[in-house]
């Protein structure tokens, strides 16, 4: 990455740009000074963003190469997208068909292109699949294929030499943030499933069993992972570096709990497991009434509660712990204590109107 455009002005293409990661980064870059931003997702964005946003679908090729050749000037590619599928086989290689149509015709045309970043996650060490060697460490030994992240790693890491530009990957876990619409957020889902037990007069019961609520866990606060793909993709040294990026500190569900209770005004509940898919498939119809009730902005249930996805969350009965050592080692700094984060993005749900005032 030459000089010129680590500290000349810089132009960030953001693909996924309305996603919980892509929307909370492209906000970040237009904070910063010698950042211009262009965000692009399949869908137009419901209220103004700040910042230019083209509708792009990422498995289209031929959309890919006109895109590129109008936008020649950028310097930095962050690819926050994804497509999510129960065939594990099939989302690698839609993932990397998106990568791929995205990258490669910016890479013919983007004189300029210093570097391009990827958004991963722990998934990478099979958090996904089951127990995994803890702390996690970037160089630990692949799990059995597919795995999506995989397949994009090694395609850029291929395409790569003889480039101007390098690459890196973040790999974060449970990203927190307040974005709404978001079919992965952990906050929408915990302020709508307290909401509803305040609603109904509930204590607010683990959904899960005892052992995911006694396991060691973490999570990413969405401006910690915002600062740190910044650092990474201008930071000499990172080039072509996969970084752990989580919270300074690991939190249990059992320590925490009590403290969401309080700031949804109920009791502690008991350790009841029960799938949410179930135990929540009326919530739609009480939540649509609660909306009106209190003024809420998204009376449609399901744009902030993808309880298939709190379901996975809370059966996940090993520890997940991410190690910062490389991060730390190569420069980045940066402290978020997890439980204040979690309870800081509900406060903002909370007066944004997201989710009721405490009764």
């Amino acid at each position: 990455m030459t000089d010129s455009i680590r500290l000349g002005p810089r132009k960030a293409l953001v693909a996924g740009s309305l996603g919980l990661v892509g929307g909370s980064f492209a906000r970040h870059l237009r904070s910063l000074d010698r950042w211009q931003v262009v965000g692009v997702s399949r869908s137009a964005p419901a209220t103004p963003i700040g910042y230019e946003h083209r509708c792009l679908d990422l498995l289209d090729a031929k959309a890919c190469r006109t895109a590129a050749a109008e936008l020649k000037d950028v310097t930095h590619i962050f690819f926050c997208a994804r497509f999510s599928d129960r065939d594990k086989a099939l989302e690698a290689r839609t993932n990397l068909a998106m990568l791929r149509n995205l990258l490669e015709p910016f890479d013919r045309v983007a004189a300029g292109l210093a570097h391009v970043c990827l958004v991963h996650g722990t998934k990478w060490y099979g958090s996904h699949i089951g127990p995994y060697r803890t702390p996690a460490k970037e160089d630990d030994p692949r799990h059995i294929p597919p795995n999506c992240y995989y397949d994009q790693h090694d395609y850029v890491a291929a395409l790569q030499p003889g480039r101007s530009w390098t690459w890196s990957t973040v790999r974060p876990h449970i990203v927190c943030g307040t974005t709404t619409g978001y079919p992965f957020n952990l906050i929408t889902l915990l302020g709508v499933y307290g909401s509803i037990c305040a609603e109904l007069g509930l204590p607010l019961d683990f959904p899960g069993d005892d052992c995911c609520f006694r396991s060691i866990s973490q999570a990413t606060d969405v401006d910690l992972l915002c600062r740190s793909m910044v650092w990474m993709a201008t930071t000499a040294e990172c080039a072509n570096q996969s970084f752990n990026i989580v919270n300074s500190d690991y939190f249990r569900w059992c320590n925490l709990w009590p403290r969401l209770a309080a700031f949804f005004g109920v009791p502690i509940g008991m350790v009841r497991p029960q799938k949410l898919t179930s135990s929540m498939s009326a919530a739609a119809d009480l939540w649509s009434a609660m909306s009106r009730q209190y003024g809420l902005t998204h009376p449609d249930v399901l744009s902030l509660a993808n309880w298939g996805f709190g379901d996975f969350l809370f059966s996940a009965d090993w520890d997940d712990m991410s190690s910062m050592a490389k991060a730390s080692r190569y420069g980045f700094s940066g402290a978020v204590e997890t439980e204040s984060s979690i309870l800081g993005a509900l406060g903002a749900l909370r007066e944004a109107k997201v989710i009721p005032p405490l009764k």
